[in-house]
């Protein structure tokens, strides 16, 4: 076998948040590396989100090394354009080593060290970091043949409500994704038709304060994997949306403003769909998520030393979510579930298209078999995998709470970086 073209110390495959901010930390150590990226800077974020997407923490929370920060409302959500280019800038300031346009094919072991397989040539290193993203490739139900004649796209693929041909919309999917679709096409005049799933949601604010700045003050961001319950690692996002500033996504909410209401999709047979008689449970358990987080906060300011900030009391006029009216739904009560039928007819429906927002996977092919969960993830304990010298950046609850989002990724970066170092140093 021909020797490598390349040689470094370190090798980070992704140049989205994560990789940008292990290199950054990497750089600060001086450790020689080089960020590998099959597309461009912050790929995910620029061709596989819609055109209105909006990042639904806000502008504070962006805690990426040696970020400056945007010259926005801190409490603002970012839209996409923006982002995308403030990931570009990042990567442009601090002078950061990527290269994009270079595939990542395959990870190898080669006399003690590791080979890196691209487009470009083999690349020979002896740290390798994984930060290539965790939800990165569609993810559609098995066994779902949407019926000839229905276009059928997932949301890493949908841009806008004018790109789908006339008639109404199936969306599949009630997590973040999918409700803040279903509400965008509802709002540019489309039927949309809504099968819901079983994902919690958040009051955008409570107590007149937005929901990531109580999940800090009660340091539920830094809550360690480890202490975590593993139904709580493996639960999906809850659905908020930071979308005409900010606002709580509640089923009740879609359904009052014409969004059909359906359980969960089981099943299609020709041009007819099938559903579990599940909407109740669905809405019920959204409810509770939104009941329990606001307990949390309840709690903690009921045993909060004296002095500290509390934030306004909720007042009865106001309702259990304060702020802006078109932000909080008015939770209607259970006996009021909307009549959800189990069994549609795609034509006599005049659905013309099918919406897969049923969540995406990690871009980890290029990684050895057996060093995969069945889910495609990496195996690890806090971010390190059994191969040694190989780590992992920007993947949910590697460390804590917030390993996953943009809040928290860059002190996970930070710990791999210092890793890398002292290993490279023995």
């Amino acid at each position: 076998m021909s020797a490598p073209a390349f040689r470094v110390p370190a090798v980070v495959v992704g140049a989205g948040p994560a990789g940008l901010a292990t290199s950054h930390h990497l750089a600060r150590l001086g450790v020689e590396h080089v960020v590998l990226e099959r597309d461009s800077v912050g790929a995910t974020w620029r061709s596989a989100r819609w055109d209105s997407f909006t990042l639904v923490t806000p502008t504070w929370s962006l805690r990426l090394p040696g970020l400056r920060a945007p010259d926005s409302d801190p409490d603002a959500f970012l839209p996409r354009d923006a982002f995308v280019e403030l990931l570009d800038g990042y990567a442009r300031d601090a002078g950061l080593p990527v290269r994009t346009g270079v595939e990542v094919r395959r990870l190898r072991g080669e006399g003690g060290d590791y080979v890196l397989d691209t487009s470009e040539g083999a690349w020979s290193t002896r740290a390798v970091v994984i930060a290539s993203g965790a939800l990165r490739v569609p993810n559609v139900p098995a066994g779902m043949d949407v019926p000839p004649g229905l276009t059928a796209l997932h949301a890493v693929d949908y841009r806008r409500p004018g790109q789908l041909p006339p008639g109404a919309v199936l969306v599949v999917g009630s997590g973040q994704s999918g409700t803040q679709i279903a509400d965008e096409l509802r709002r540019a005049g489309r039927r949309v038709l809504l099968a819901t799933s079983a994902a919690g949601r958040v009051p955008r604010r409570y107590r007149d304060r937005d929901v990531f700045g109580w999940l800090r003050q009660l340091g539920m961001l830094e809550q360690s994997t480890e202490q975590a319950p593993a139904e709580a690692r493996r639960a999906p996002q809850p659905a908020v949306s930071g979308a005409h500033g900010g606002r709580t996504m509640a089923l009740q909410q879609l359904a009052r403003d014409g969004v059909v209401l359906l359980g969960r999709l089981t099943g299609i047979q020709g041009g007819r769909f099938h559903f579990a008689d599940d909407l109740a449970d669905h809405m019920r358990g959204a409810d509770a998520f939104a009941e329990r987080f606001r307990g949390q906060v309840d709690q903690a300011l009921q045993g909060r030393p004296a002095g500290a900030e509390a934030g306004p009391e909720a007042g009865p006029e106001a309702g259990p979510e304060a702020g802006p009216p078109d932000t909080d739904p008015a939770e209607l009560p259970l006996d009021a579930v909307p009549a959800a039928p189990t069994e549609i007819d795609a034509r006599g429906e005049g659905i013309s298209t099918v919406l897969w927002c049923t969540g995406m996977g990690p871009d980890t092919a290029w990684l050895p078999d057996d060093l995969l969960t069945p889910t495609g993830v990496p195996k690890h304990r806090l971010g390190a995998t059994p191969l040694p010298g190989v780590h992992m950046v920007g993947f949910p609850w590697l460390t804590h709470r917030a390993s996953g989002i943009l809040y928290g990724m860059g002190a996970d970066a930070a710990r791999v970086a210092e890793r890398i170092r002292a290993d490279l140093a023995t």
